[in-house]
């Protein structure tokens, strides 16, 4: 480090920081979850208890490893780089010295984009155990509750968060509790208002003419994957949309349209309709 920019040496010591920060909280969710995910009977409190003091003395390596013998995961490079991520988190707080890494500007530039770089990629393991904790967390509130009603409120908090970072949260035991406004079918049906101006009627969109387009832009995004036999019925549990009936002689039956509740200007910016969809999704109930 140089005194020559010290605003760029005190970015570098705020990435740092933020990491550090980071990888705690990774080894503080891992200790959370392992004790659940290595235990044969959580009902036997002292076993139970046992276990999961057992835990809170390992370090994030032997943590990690743990949890791989304990979850499945499909991506083949999945557990080379968590290794690697153990790694990196080792060599940050065992082993950096700063004074030998960097001498000039461009070398606390470069690391200072490592550091990023280094971030990025945990928060992809730490959103996945966030949602880790998060099923678990249903799993004791749905059987535990009665004993322990704070379950309720960490639950509540937990799923207000997951609102405001787009994961698409869906309970197919009771849909009623499925985080709606951040579920793909719920963008795909705002996104077609959006699209399909030109034959509203009244404002309104017609609910047949959506479903098509949501089955051009996702086929595999139907009302059955969310637990929901029809779009219609998507848009009353989601209660974001405003539903109209129309009698349709021709088709002698009815014509189902909606708009949102919401504004269009509040749900679309400049964003495109990649950044609009959820940035992870959990499935409980499968």
């Amino acid at each position: 480090m140089s005194d020559k920019n010290p605003e760029l040496d005190n970015e570098l010591l705020k990435e740092i920081g933020r990491n550090l920060i980071l990888f705690r909280e990774i080894e503080k969710k891992l200790k959370i979850l392992l004790p659940y995910l290595n235990s044969d009977n959580i009902n036997n409190v002292k076993s139970f208890q046992e276990n999961k003091e057992f835990f809170q003395s390992m370090t994030l390596g032997r943590l990690v490893k743990v949890f791989l013998k304990n979850v499945k995961f499909n991506e083949l490079d999945f557990e080379e780089s968590l290794e690697k991520m153990v790694a990196e988190r080792n060599q940050l707080i065992h082993h950096l010295n700063i004074q030998n890494v960097i001498s000039t500007e461009q070398e606390c530039i470069s690391y200072i984009n490592y550091l990023k770089s280094q971030r990025k990629k945990a928060l992809l393991f730490h959103e996945d155990l966030e949602m880790y904790v998060f099923s678990l967390l249903y799993f004791l509130r749905e059987n535990y509750v009665g004993s322990h009603p704070k379950l309720e409120l960490i639950y509540t908090q937990i799923k207000k968060d997951f609102l405001s970072k787009n994961i698409e949260y869906v309970n197919l035991h009771k849909p009623s509790e499925t985080l709606w406004e951040n579920t793909k079918i719920v963008k795909l049906l705002r996104l077609a208002e959006a699209e399909l101006y030109k034959s509203k009627i009244d404002n309104l969109t017609l609910l047949s003419s959506a479903g098509q387009f949501i089955k051009a832009q996702n086929p595999e995004c139907t009302p059955k994957k969310y637990g929901i036999k029809t779009l219609k019925g998507v848009l009353i549990i989601s209660g974001l949309f405003e539903i109209f009936e129309n009698q349709d002689d021709e088709l002698n039956g009815k014509t189902v349209l909606y708009r949102s509740k919401v504004p269009h200007q509040q749900i679309f910016t400049e964003n495109s309709q990649n950044e609009l969809m959820p940035s992870r999704s959990l499935f409980i109930g499968h």
